[in-house]
């Protein structure tokens, strides 16, 4: 897909892997639409992009709340639709206990933002896609989704095991122009996972793979809308060196 002049919405835009996003689509000549619950940090970036040439707007959104989607949705209609929808909100939340001793509204609200919200933003983006036969879709999962081992947060290791297999699901959108891919990186070499790495000990350390650099994942993230990459590819960076295809299945 030729990104020049394409509407392409981020959310979770506005800062960490979001901001990456954000500046590697900018630069390739896209009209950004910023989604974050931070209206500010939304703002401040897309004044950034802006400054230096590029082409970027703040929404405040909050995924998991129907009219902010539907907000979304309209500033996006102001650029002629969505074009390029990148599903990278998303998170552990605040709750102070897990699954299963987390009360059930708090587990349910990491469903909500990290496969319910992605669901319902592909969903409603579809029409104008559908309509132009033109449309890109990128899931942003996370190694929590497939790896066997135990796993701080259940809700959203099983959230993100749902949005690849979402991804792989919807393979079939291809034939009316659309394509869902999906991203899983492991541990992103963010700020603060710097500093929780540089905490642990040395065996911990030696335990833990290597932090992947936000750009490589912000890198693949548009690889796959500009190639055309075939619908329902997954794509594995579970550490720095490693990138590992796999294919939909025939």
């Amino acid at each position: 897909m030729d990104l020049e002049e394409s509407t392409v919405v981020v959310t979770g835009g506005a800062t960490g892997l979001g901001e990456h996003l954000v500046r590697s689509f900018a630069d390739c000549g896209a009209r950004v639409v910023i989604a974050d619950r931070d209206a500010a940090a939304a703002q401040l970036l897309a004044r950034s992009v802006r400054e230096r040439g590029g082409s970027a707007s703040a929404c405040r959104c909050d995924v998991t709340v129907e009219r902010d989607l539907q907000a979304l949705l309209a500033l996006a209609g102001d650029f002629g639709g969505v074009d390029v929808l990148v599903n990278n909100a998303g998170g552990w939340g605040t709750a102070a206990h897990q699954y299963p001793d987390a009360a059930f509204e708090e587990w349910s609200q990491v469903l909500d933002l990290n496969l319910r919200a992605p669901m319902r933003l592909l969903q409603l983006s579809l029409d104008g896609m559908r309509r132009r036969r033109r449309g890109a879709v990128v899931n942003v999962a996370s190694s929590a989704g497939v790896a066997s081992s135990a796993y701080g947060s259940p809700p959203y290791a099983v959230a993100k095991a749902g949005l690849i297999r979402l991804t792989t699901a919807l393979a079939g959108l291809q034939a009316e122009g659309v394509r869902v891919t999906c991203v899983v990186p492991g541990w992103i070499g963010l700020p603060r996972a710097h500093t929780e790495r540089a905490a642990l000990d040395p065996a911990e350390q030696a335990r833990v793979p290597a932090l992947v650099p936000p750009h490589l994942v912000a890198g693949e993230v548009v690889r796959l809308v500009r190639e055309d990459v075939t619908a329902g590819t997954v794509v594995e960076l579970l550490d720095g060196t490693d990138r590992r295809v796999v294919p939909p299945a025939q």
